[in-house]
């Protein structure tokens, strides 16, 4: 009787043992592959996966998120109504669990919890540094950490405390924003702190789609300092070393922005009196130091998610250019069938006082379709809380025809011609075959000369999309 007894017990903490265990679990709604620069996608119901163009944005201009439940049907109604207007045009919505209504569901949400999870964690360190030079020692302590069983438990936690609580059954995951200029630090995130947070999400989420925002502007990064004084030292000091940069930063009230280099060594900022301002490129240089930037950095990330992108809303309203050579740079460093989603400007955040809604979105347009025609696959938008909706509302029947025009984004590309400002991709489906062009240059009209076609230049800023 003891013996049987004892079996039971066993048995009992062997079962509780197991329920203890986190277990994997997948979204259940979608599934997710990529392929050929391509996010394809299988629906709720679909039996084949089908190629998933990216219209996503953070925030919606117009409406407001709250936890708050409607007082009555009517104002339910009335918002949900407010919703799906300001967001027809669009599939993805960043969403923080604990915001979303039913009538959201339609939309696939992204979620980005990963920076305060990975500072929470990093706050509890005893010991670590404070002060100005705080994001240098905690970038530094990362390192140490990241293969410990102790971080690795903590994000298992974390991240099945996400599972939990999911907010749709269609979703993707957004990586630390910003993660090689540091996120909300001053100093990169490493890869393999990146690479670690991503291969924690697929244990317990197999079919995860990650993305990631790598910078929020190419010119230069930590990360790139690092790599560059690696060559000639063999590992970094305890503490940053400010003998190797503008001693003018010390008086700023940002040190570490001196550490923010290009891959050649160039500052991206200067100093002058405790002020610091951006270091301003002749164009061809800030070309190509933004592409090769751009290569590396994506090269050292790209174990950190599925799918890259960058904002730089201001660099690319000053040069709609870099918004396909940062496509370009990014398939560089990612392989060729890395898809890229690209950040833009949703309402007006980059956009100077004396431009009209209407006039700011045609730039936006152009930059929008060069991207594409570079190889971009999807699109975000950033919308700055402090900005009212004008150029939203400017915003939203681009995005109507841009949807129409999905299906020829989609086609198979047979050609894809850059000639500095000029920017043509040709697409075909059977028998049928259409162009893409774009002129990115604000100020001269470009000969197209393309047979088969009646429209001989394009406008500055023109995006010409026509059947051949």
């Amino acid at each position: 009787m003891k013996t049987m007894n004892y079996r039971i017990i066993a048995a009992l903490f062997f079962v509780l043992g197991a329920c203890s265990v986190p277990t994997k679990q997948s979204s259940a709604g979608l599934e997710w592959k990529y392929d050929d620069g391509w996010v394809l996608q299988k629906g709720l119901s679909g039996d084949r996966f089908e190629k998933f163009f990216a219209i996503g944005t953070w925030h919606v201009p117009g409406y407001t998120f709250t936890d708050s439940v409607e007082s009555d049907e009517l104002q339910y109604q009335k918002n949900a109504s407010l919703f799906r207007e300001r967001t027809a045009p669009i599939n993805m919505v960043f969403m923080t669990p604990g915001l979303q209504k039913d009538y959201m569901s339609e939309k696939n949400h992204i979620l980005n919890p990963f920076s305060p999870i990975l500072h929470k964690y990093l706050d509890q360190i005893p010991g670590l540094p404070d002060g100005k030079d705080k994001d240098y020692h905690r970038s530094q302590y990362m390192k140490k950490l990241v293969d410990s069983p102790e971080f690795e438990e903590y994000l298992d936690v974390e991240i099945q405390k996400i599972l939990e609580t999911l907010p749709n059954d269609q979703y993707i995951y957004s990586h630390i924003d910003e993660i090689a200029l540091g996120g909300v630090s001053k100093w990169a995130v490493p890869p393999s702190v990146g690479a670690k947070i991503n291969e924690r999400v697929k244990h317990y989420d197999p079919n995860a789609l990650v993305f990631v925002d790598l910078l929020g502007h190419c010119k230069g990064s930590t990360y790139l300092f690092e790599e560059k004084y690696l060559q000639t030292h063999d590992s970094l000091p305890k503490d940053p070393p400010y003998e190797s940069i503008d001693p003018g930063a010390l008086g700023s009230e940002i040190p570490l922005l001196g550490f923010y280099h290009a891959h050649n060594g160039l500052p991206v900022y200067q100093f002058d009196k405790g002020k610091y301002s951006y270091t301003e490129y002749e164009l061809d240089t800030l070309k190509s130091v933004w592409y090769e930037n751009t290569r590396l950095i994506a090269s050292g990330y790209k174990g950190s998610g599925d799918v890259f992108g960058i904002n730089a809303f201001r660099d690319y309203f000053a040069y709609p250019v870099l918004s396909g050579i940062t496509v370009d740079a990014l398939r560089e460093g990612l392989g060729p069938n890395t898809p890229i989603w690209i950040y833009f400007d949703g309402n007006g955040y980059a956009k100077p006082s004396n431009v009209p809604p209407e006039k700011y979105i045609e730039i936006v347009k152009c930059q929008i379709y060069t991207s594409i025609i570079h190889g971009a696959t999807g699109i975000l938008f950033w919308n700055d809380w402090s900005k009212t909706a004008e150029v939203f509302d400017a915003l939203l029947p681009m995005l109507g025809e841009l949807n129409n025009n999905l299906p020829i984004v989609k086609m198979k590309t047979m050609e894809k011609n850059v000639d500095n400002n000029l920017h043509v991709m040709i697409k075909k489906d059977g028998k049928k075959k259409y162009i893409i062009a774009a002129n990115t240059s604000k100020t001269d009209n470009l000969p197209l000369n393309i047979s088969g076609i009646r429209k001989e230049m394009l406008s500055p800023l023109e995006v010409y999309i026509s059947e051949l």
